[in-house]
């Protein structure tokens, strides 16, 4: 069974036509196995579940419900908290720009 399989992998590797295959298959094989050592199952500190990167492209309206988001920092509204790469935030009666405890 080996041997068989080591002869239809040996055909398939060697003809030309088959190469462009198994360069998408290595690829395929080290993203895969590059993702399983990354995810090591431990979260990050500084960014954790709370910060991404932020979104400057993002358009907001102007309305004013202003929001205590993660970084304990007040935005106008959640729009610009989310643009500003938080991913939680909670209502707050202070004023943009200043600073809250979200926990």
């Amino acid at each position: 069974m080996i041997s068989s399989l080591y002869n239809f992998l040996k055909i398939k590797f060697c003809y030309r036509t088959y190469w462009k295959q198994w360069v998408v298959f290595l690829v395929i094989l080290l993203g895969l196995l590059l993702f399983l050592i990354s995810c090591n199952g431990e979260e990050d500190d500084v960014i954790g579940d709370c910060f991404v990167a932020p979104d400057p492209e993002r358009i907001c309206t102007e309305e004013a419900e202003p929001v205590c988001a993660c970084n304990d920092l007040v935005y106008s509204n959640s729009c610009y908290a989310e643009k500003a790469g938080n991913l939680k935030w909670k209502p707050t009666n202070k004023d943009a720009g200043e600073t809250c405890q979200y926990e």
